[in-house]
């Protein structure tokens, strides 16, 4: 192997193999079957190529919510995360191009009148949200005059959601469906507030590992991605960026 490649490689996986870490709340990338303890969706496919790739195995590193993920991105726990680009997030990581997109957008009470986004954001409206998730971000940005209460994770915010006197809940669009369709008397918006731009990110602090990323989810864009990842985004309901 030669230094250009060595270096980086070393960068990208300090331990001899990849630690990919994931959040299990984002069930329309990831799946984890309990019977099998098998991890299924299109970020553990690409994952797994992704080591193939490298030439070494993955083992996958799980987290309750990208929050989790983000505050552990100084504690050497992982070596790529499959996380949301943000603006608020690039000081501390470096995100490959989006492969794929996925709908933000919010869970309200069937008898409400809320339709859209803007029938939602009015004053004396509260809306569940897990704090630092990409949807967060963009809503602590966009909101003009509904408040947010924070949660810890996904399932927490629509636990409070239910339980509370709060107006909505915010979330990607697989969770929301599969809470709604669970419970009567719920109901999802049509339109998205936010698309999702779904990247492979590493930390800021390793910069050529951040080019070796970037290379393979370009190449994924350019020559198309494979059976398995295509198979898995259309069982989830997942865009594939292109």
């Amino acid at each position: 192997m030669t230094d250009d490649i060595a270096a980086p490689l070393t960068a990208l996986i300090p331990k001899g193999y990849l630690r990919a870490a994931v959040n299990l709340a984002n069930i329309a990338l990831v799946q984890f079957d309990s019977n099998t303890g098998v991890f299924e969706g299109v970020s553990p496919q690409l994952a797994r190529e992704f080591s193939e790739r490298l030439g070494c195995r993955v083992e996958f590193v799980v987290y309750p919510s990208a929050a989790s993920i983000l505050e552990r991105v100084d504690q050497d726990e992982w070596d790529i995360a499959f996380l949301a680009a943000d603006p608020a997030r690039e000081d501390r990581l470096l995100f490959s191009p989006a492969y794929a997109l996925i709908e933000g957008t919010l869970v309200v009470r069937e008898a409400t009148p809320y339709r859209t986004f803007q029938d939602v954001d009015a004053e004396g409206v509260e809306i569940c949200v897990t704090r630092n998730a990409a949807y967060d971000l963009y809503l602590s940005r966009r909101l003009a005059h509904a408040k947010i209460v924070h949660s810890s994770t996904p399932g927490e915010a629509l636990e409070m959601f239910v339980e509370g006197k709060h107006h909505a809940a915010a979330g990607v669009r697989q969770a929301l469906e599969r809470f709604a369709s669970a419970r009567e008397g719920f109901r999802v918006l049509a339109e998205p507030f936010l698309v999702i731009r779904q990247t492979i990110a590493v930390s800021c602090s390793h910069p050529a590992a951040g080019l070796l990323v970037r290379e393979f989810v370009e190449e994924a864009l350019r020559g198309g991605f494979s059976e398995n990842v295509i198979r898995d985004a259309q069982r989830n309901g997942v865009a594939l960026a292109n």
